[in-house]
């Protein structure tokens, strides 16, 4: 057959639809949208309402009591949407290692930094994550350094620097100190348990983290929380419950359904409003003020963590490979 008689025995080609840039997104997108608007929402009022409830709680109290109750509804979710166990001595007693610091120091460090810090300060912490890991995966030999993220893990670090010191005039370095180190401690769990989350459920980890978590917790907990939950006010309840529930169990459903839907590089975006929405609650709901230092050392942190970020996934989409840890950090933050 000839060329001429190929041609017009094919059907026309279909026109090709018109790709508008200010079209609205596809519903399924919508929805995945709002929810990470809803989870750094979720996740910058959480140092407002720790602050509510340490007007009644003690730090290990409040740390035993929201860990123990996100353990039982998490235990509860995982049994009715995977119902997978975990196998063997060896993943159980990793689990127990990575609850050390992805629950006990997270939150003993965390909610006793906010005694001490503003919740502005502790939360812009949480955005210089992603390059704290980083930095931990490359020392830890499970990431490959390029120039690139040494320079956005020197953006953030200076930025962190910059931050602790914010206070040294107020009294509230040791605070910020207690909040970076709590990053520091999230971010070595999120770098050692990348193993076991290949091998089971991210639902079946984080719920016996969290069981092991609170057990751990218990010793340090128990008694405070026996003396001082009965002077616990209806907004400590309030506020109690409200830690659980939203910032906790939905802001995790709702990080995983949206990691489920988009690339973690793409919800790591998000992330960098939440000290934003917490600054302006802080400043609307507790009466805190912004130092002018913590502005430029937010906006290193944020340089920095964008550098890394953008870095890896750069270097991701060139091998194939899947999410690195400090994409993940931001995911999860």
């Amino acid at each position: 057959m000839s060329k001429s008689n190929l041609a017009r025995s094919l059907p026309a080609p279909e026109p090709r639809p018109e790709i508008r840039l200010d079209a609205p997104a596809p519903r399924g997108m919508r929805d995945v949208y709002v929810a990470l608007v809803l989870v750094q929402v979720f996740f910058a009022t959480l140092p407002i309402a720790v602050k509510f409830v340490l007007r009644d709680l003690s730090s290990p109290s409040l740390a035993l009591a929201r860990v123990t109750l996100a353990a039982l509804l998490f235990t509860a979710l995982q049994r009715v949407l995977v119902g997978e166990r975990v196998r063997g001595w060896r993943d159980n007693g990793l689990l127990a290692m990575y609850a050390v610091f992805g629950v006990v120091l997270n939150q003993l460090l965390y909610i006793t930094a906010l005694t001490m810090t503003t919740a502005t300060a502790a939360q812009t912490f949480v955005a210089a994550g992603p390059a704290m890991t980083l930095l931990i995966a490359i020392l830890l030999r499970k990431e490959t350094a390029t120039p690139l993220k040494w320079i956005g893990i020197g953006l953030a670090g200076a930025g962190a620097l910059s931050l602790i010191g914010v206070g040294l005039s107020e009294g509230s370095w040791r605070g910020n100190l207690l909040a970076f180190l709590n990053v520091f401690a999230y971010s070595i769990y999120l770098v050692i348990s990348r193993g076991l989350l290949r091998r089971y459920d991210a639902l079946t980890v984080i719920t016996r983290v969290f069981v092991f978590g609170a057990v751990l917790i218990a010793p340090w907990g128990i008694l405070p929380f026996s003396r001082e939950i009965g002077g616990l006010s209806g907004t400590g309840w309030a506020s109690l419950l409200y830690i659980v529930v939203v910032p906790t169990v939905a802001a995790y459903y709702l990080n995983v359904y949206a990691l489920k839907r988009v690339e973690s590089s793409v919800v790591s975006v998000f992330v960098y409003v939440q000290p934003v929405m917490t600054a302006v609650l802080a400043v609307w709901l507790l009466g805190e003020h912004l130092s002018p230092r913590m502005i430029p050392a937010a906006l290193l942190i944020f340089a920095g963590v964008t550098v890394t970020v953008m870095e890896g996934r750069r270097e991701r989409l060139r091998r194939g490979s899947k999410p690195s840890p400090a994409e993940q950090e931001c995911a999860e933050a």
